[in-house]
């Protein structure tokens, strides 16, 4: 029997957890994505009301490596990351997007 073509090396408490793994994942060269399946009634529910969690999903060969970097970053706080991001905005300069004179 062969091998799946992908795995699922972790299960993030929510949607945006799940994002911030994989873009953890995909900064590293290794193809990730959270479980997209088309829901039915019952795991829609599930979903909104975060019981089941995302599942992070990469090709089968990469799973030590992905299981690797995603154990040392696991301590990252979601709060603190949005911290520096707005700490990374330049009050005083001009608005993102905008052009200069």
């Amino acid at each position: 029997m062969s091998d799946p073509i992908s795995t699922v090396v972790t299960t993030a408490a929510n949607p945006e957890q799940a994002k911030m793994f994989v873009a953890q994942l995909e900064a590293a060269g290794i193809p990730a994505a959270t479980d997209g399946a088309p829901p039915d009634e019952f795991s829609m529910s599930q979903r909104l009301m975060n019981l089941n969690g995302c599942k992070v999903i990469v090709p089968t060969e990469a799973l030590d490596r992905a299981q690797e970097i995603l154990s040392e970053n696991k301590d990252v706080d979601l709060d603190e990351l949005t911290r520096q991001a707005m700490d990374a905005d330049n009050p005083d300069g001009p608005p993102i997007g905008s052009k200069r004179d």
